[in-house]
């Protein structure tokens, strides 16, 4: 009887601390945090899309470029966030980043930028940053980069005269204008990677604090520690702008087939919200397992079984 109630005692207290956990999983300073964060990525965003309108307005192109309403595009839509949603989540998944380097790296990559700018948000502020995002993102570097990009390219024979570079290619080799879209979109992937690369690459530090090691073998395994370390850290590098310039060129191509942006809006929005929303719940299943078990172990310390 003693142990039937230490366990009933033990199965209160533990569910007691799970309701106040989940009432409090995120502290006061971490919700503002997401506030702050959410205001500063909607304004980006914004002015991204504000931008991409000037871009327009000085080429002639169209700013929302092509956006129409349509079951078609929805479809298309669909269909196409199904390919690199697929593809990522099998990288991501653990036996694949157990067995490879390359999908160990991308996951940190994931797990940084989930965890210093959407860690703490709750979903409609999750919600609200990824539409943000997938709109400010494809009016600026579809509608208006690769939008006009496209019309230079094919009004390049306007451009001959005096024209140098890619303009003077087009014009000068007719069988080069046919391509004017496919130029166009792999000029705003690269595009896309490089302003990623250089908004993101982490900046290498200026001292690292390490422990004085006396005997060789420790100052061996440091040495490899910071070897493996540095080496993931330039794989970081790579990766990050890697992965937005593929998937600038998947979107790309798609606006091209689909001459309607609805459809890549919403490839990229399911994208983000598939692949961030799957980091965040293992972000928060892990941490939730943890303190679980932290909570666990405290309970039947002050509880042991006789």
């Amino acid at each position: 009887m003693e142990v039937s109630a230490t366990t009933t005692a033990n199965s209160t207290s533990m569910a007691a601390l799970d309701r106040g956990s989940t009432d409090s999983e995120f502290p006061i300073w971490e919700r503002l945090g997401a506030i702050v964060r959410l205001s500063y990525g909607v304004g980006i965003y914004g002015a991204m899309a504000l931008a991409g309108n000037f871009i327009c307005s000085i080429t002639g192109v169209d700013a929302m470029g092509g956006f129409h309403p349509s079951l078609e595009a929805i479809i298309d839509g669909l269909g196409y966030a199904a390919p690199p949603i697929m593809a990522l989540l099998f990288i991501l998944d653990d036996e694949i980043v157990k067995l490879s380097p390359h999908a160990r790296a991308i996951r940190d990559v994931e797990d940084e930028e989930l965890r210093s700018f959407f860690y703490g948000m709750s979903p409609w502020q999750f919600i609200i940053l990824v539409t943000a995002s997938t709109i400010g993102e494809e009016l600026f570097y579809r509608a208006a980069v690769q939008g006009g990009l496209t019309d230079m390219f094919l009004r390049g024979n306007e451009f001959v005269k005096g024209a140098h570079g890619i303009t003077a290619l087009t014009g000068m080799l007719p069988p080069f204008v046919p391509f004017a879209q496919a130029f166009a979109a792999v000029i705003t992937a690269a595009l896309t990677g490089s302003l990623y690369f250089v908004a993101t690459s982490p900046k290498d530090p200026t001292y690292v604090v390490a422990p004085v090691l006396q005997s060789r073998s420790g100052q061996e395994d440091l040495k490899k520690l910071f070897a493996a370390w540095y080496e993931r850290r330039e794989m970081k590098k790579i990766y990050s702008p890697l992965l937005e310039g593929l998937l600038a060129l998947y979107l790309g191509f798609e606006w091209i087939q689909t001459d309607n942006i609805l459809a890549p809006m919403i490839t990229h929005g399911i994208y983000s919200a598939v692949i961030l929303g799957h980091g965040l719940w293992k972000i928060h299943d892990h941490r939730r397992r943890l303190r679980h078990r932290i909570r666990q172990v405290r309970v039947e310390a002050r509880h042991p079984n006789k």
